[in-house]
């Protein structure tokens, strides 16, 4: 369908890129899908390699209690604080998590040896992941490929370890000076090793012997399976960085608030041994827990079996001194006024004893700024007044009832704190010889099914997602950020009305091929025969025969018959639409020639499958004749001018007489003569040819020139002397939504 010019009121100024709305949005999505879902399909693929390239992380779990009790030691629970002495929850996990612990583990397993097969560059890992064995290796790969991989040994052709085969180191001690550096050791026979540092070999010899040297090298090899030439990096690490990654690798969950219940986790690579460290992790903090309780009895029974014979001795010294001055006083006997008062003063006095022994065994274990140390104090405090306030009563009494009643206490009181002493030793023995502590292991270390990481699927599909989303991204971006005319309202916004609007076409696609001249530096596109020739129904044939049409009106004020064709810059379609549209009119009974004005790089010939010389440079070099130089096609009416040989000055040829005087001849033997000039912004020529032709068209192509464009090629030519007519915009490409470009209009193909 045809655009014919249109009358605009008051013009306004041209936008350089046409408002963005969410349809236009989502039709430059859906013609841009299977760029978005081959970008997504890359990333897929790529995701999924990297994910399965990692090494596979696999986790073991167990399931511990911690109750909310002492040790068992009941002589300080009465001045505990808040939960410091009642909750021991947060101390276990602390210590859980300490180097005691972790340390003790690192020892048993001999932690500190690492060992790292080596691998196949690049795609070892994800060979290996998916099972691919030396066996399988040797048969899809020769031998001399593999000697040619960067860093591969040509003695040892196969020095990369496959999946199932493993080593595993029992002993690895190195000097000091060592310690952290890497160690290769290769394997040389089915049970045969050797172990390099650097250039130089430590150990040889044989799985099961313990290889040594006197340099302070010492190696035991449990178990190994691998083929002759494996090689694996042996490195012995400092025990403190061996704690470090084993704490990394080690966390703990609480299971319900309040319940005491934890799960412990450990993850690693080595699934072979991950659930072993993880039970003697939990095996090593029973232990201590255990050996940690009976040592709190030990230091009690201690303290009791020291403590015991100074109130023993205490005791029978009061009890000779109240013995003897009964004896002296003939028996005296207390009132129950005073037996009551005896009772209240034994009683306070015990209290206090008490909290001398309790104060004797916190002052070794916390400060005295310690809170269990000041509610002992404090409570000391209010006994002693007590005592004060029960001796002022005392002190009212005779004499000899005040004597009786303080040596009577005195036994009292020493003889219930030695029983009270006796009692405890007792308990503490018991508690000793039955201490269980306060943890237990609920489930044993299991090493889980499957792994935890990678997670292949969820990394494949996010990098899909981020892979169709960064397409998506470049897309809107180079539609935000594009300054191509695409829409023929810009162009008539810059006083061009446009003739025609001419869709993209799959079969001019199929027709057009790349070469490079000899005259030339860069490739240029050509077109092998003609599309109204060979599908006279396409769309863009529609389009040129509605062209037609409008220029028999445009044509009539023009005062000539010559129609000059040109493009603002190159690969425009121009000759595309210069040959075709000659085409269709010869079609419609007319005589048409065609002129390839481009003497530079003129290609018109090639649609005819012809040769460029003998044409336009040699009929104005005066080399040929009218006749020579014009040429008949298989289309009934239309004649063409080839370009010729390559001059030096095209320019000045178009300028001279010959050319004005040629196309004065072709316009009284022909309807309408086509001139397909060059670019306007690369040459001239088009500005010289412009001149001599009554009617001048401007190809404008679709998503590729931009107004700055039109605007200084409508500005040379107008310099020049040449009114533009009008434009034709070409090449629009059909979006998803059915429509040709982003125009109101619409193109229909009649068949």
């Amino acid at each position: 369908m045809s655009v014919f010019p249109s009358h605009p009121g008051a013009p306004q100024p041209p936008q350089e890129n046409p408002d963005i709305s969410l349809g236009k949005l989502v039709s430059a999505m859906l013609d841009h899908k299977w760029t978005i879902l081959l970008t997504a399909l890359a990333f897929l693929l790529a995701g999924y390699f990297y994910a399965s390239s990692q090494p596979r992380i696999y986790q073991a779990d167990a399931l511990i209690q911690i109750e909310n009790r002492g040790a068992g030691l009941g002589v300080l629970d009465s001045l505990a604080v808040g939960n410091q002495m009642a909750n021991p929850t947060s101390a276990e996990m602390e210590i859980l998590q300490s180097r005691l612990v972790m340390g003790n583990t690192v020892d048993r397993l001999d932690l500190t040896v690492e060992v790292e097969p080596r691998r196949l560059p690049w795609v070892g890992n994800f060979l290996v992941n998916h099972g691919m064995t030396h066996e399988w290796m040797a048969r899809l790969i020769p031998e001399a490929l593999l000697e040619r991989l960067p860093g591969v040994d040509s003695r040892l052709a196969a020095p990369f370890v496959w999946h199932g085969e493993t080593l595993e180191v029992s002993r690895f001690e190195v000097p000091s000076e060592m310690v952290g550096r890497e160690h290769l050791l290769r394997v040389t026979g089915p049970r045969s090793v050797e172990l390099w540092q650097g250039n130089r070999r430590v150990l040889a010899g044989d799985i099961g012997d313990t290889l040594q040297d006197d340099g302070g090298y010492r190696m035991f090899i449990g178990r190994l399976e691998a083929h002759a030439g494996a090689e694996f990096g042996l490195k012995r690490v400092s025990r403190l960085s061996a704690i470090s990654k084993l704490q990394q690798r080690f966390t703990i969950v609480p299971r319900g608030t309040g319940s005491g219940v934890f799960q412990l986790t450990l993850s690693g690579p080595d699934h072979e041994r991950i659930d072993r460290i993880l039970e003697t992790i939990t095996g090593v903090f029973l232990t201590q827990n255990v050996q940690r309780q009976s040592e709190e009895a030990e230091k009690q029974l201690a303290f009791l079996d020291a403590q015991i014979p100074q109130v023993n001795e205490q005791l029978t010294t009061a009890e000779n001194r109240l013995n003897s001055y009964r004896a002296e006083r003939d028996s005296v006997d207390l009132s129950f006024e005073t037996r009551s008062l005896l009772n209240s003063l034994v009683e306070v006095e015990n209290q206090l004893t008490e909290l001398a022994l309790m104060e004797s065994d916190l002052a070794e274990r916390f400060r005295p700024g310690h809170p269990n140390y000041q509610a002992l104090l404090r409570q000391r405090a209010q006994l002693t007044q007590e005592k004060e306030r029960l001796e002022a009563q005392v002190n009212l009494l005779p004499e000899t009832q005040q004597e009786v009643l303080r040596m009577t206490r005195d036994t009292e009181v020493n003889q219930q704190i030695y029983v009270q002493l006796l009692n405890q030793r007792q308990e503490m023995r018991l508690l000793k010889a039955g201490t269980v502590g306060n943890v237990r292991i609920l489930d044993e270390a299991v090493l889980l099914r499957g792994t935890i990481a990678p997670r292949v699927p969820l990394v494949s599909v996010a990098s899909a997602l981020f892979g169709a989303l960064l397409a998506m991204v470049v897309v809107v971006l180079k539609l935000v950020l594009s300054r191509a005319v695409e829409a023929p309202d810009q162009l008539e916004e810059l006083g061009l009305p446009v003739y025609a609007v001419v869709p993209a076409s799959d079969e001019q696609t199929r027709l057009a091929r790349r070469i490079r001249s000899r005259h030339a530096s860069q490739e240029q596109n050509i077109f092998r025969g003609l599309l109204a020739e060979r599908d006279p129904n396409e769309v863009a044939v529609e389009s040129l025969r509605a062209l037609r049409t409008s220029l028999y009106f445009a044509m009539l004020e023009s005062g000539n018959n010559r129609l000059m064709i040109a493009g603002a810059s190159p690969e425009v379609g121009k000759s595309f639409v210069s040959a075709n549209l000659a085409a269709v009119c010869a079609q419609a009974g007319q005589r048409v020639l065609l002129v390839d004005a481009d003497m530079r790089r003129g290609h018109l010939h090639h649609a005819f499958h012809d040769k460029g010389d003998n044409g336009l440079s040699d009929l104005l070099a005066q080399r040929i004749t009218i006749d020579e130089a014009i040429r008949s096609t298989s289309i009934e009416g239309l004649d063409y001018l080839a370009r010729g040989s390559v001059p030096p000055n095209p320019s000045e040829l178009l300028m001279q007489r010959g050319f004005h005087d040629f196309l004065e001849e072709m316009s009284r033997r022909y309807a309408l003569v086509v001139l397909d000039t060059p670019p306007v912004l690369a040459v001239t020529d088009a500005a010289v040819a412009g001149k001599l032709a009554g009617t001048s068209l401007l190809v404008v192509r679709y998503g590729r020139n931009t107004l700055k464009e039109v605007r200084a090629a409508k500005r040379r030519l107008e310099h020049g002397g040449v009114s533009l007519k009008g434009t034709i915009l070409n090449g629009i490409e059909k979006t998803a939504t059915g429509r040709y470009g982003y125009g109101d209009s619409y193109l229909y193909a009649y068949r």
